[in-house]
């Protein structure tokens, strides 16, 4: 009885320790799901980042640029009232 009671409790034992296993891979499984999309999400974010970055690097340019035409317009107005 004593014997039979010991297998019982180790096959039950296994059976919680397959189940265990079984819920552990099934787990992984979706944490790997979860953690690629965060990854994806990451990139999407960085590649944001960068496309705003480089809207901010154009627009500076485009600023500077600006600038210059007036700054040169003024200086040429300053040259024209000099005269």
């Amino acid at each position: 009885l004593v014997e039979s009671l010991t297998l019982v409790d180790v096959d039950a034992l296994n059976d919680v320790l397959a189940l265990v296993e079984s819920l552990t891979l099934v787990d992984v499984d979706p944490l790997n799901d979860v953690l690629a999309l965060a990854e994806f999400e990451r990139l999407v974010l960085v590649d944001s980042l960068n496309d705003v970055l480089v809207l901010v690097e154009s627009l500076t340019l485009v600023d500077v640029d600006a600038l210059n035409d007036v700054l040169a317009l003024n200086e040429s107005e300053r040259l024209a009232l000099a005269d």
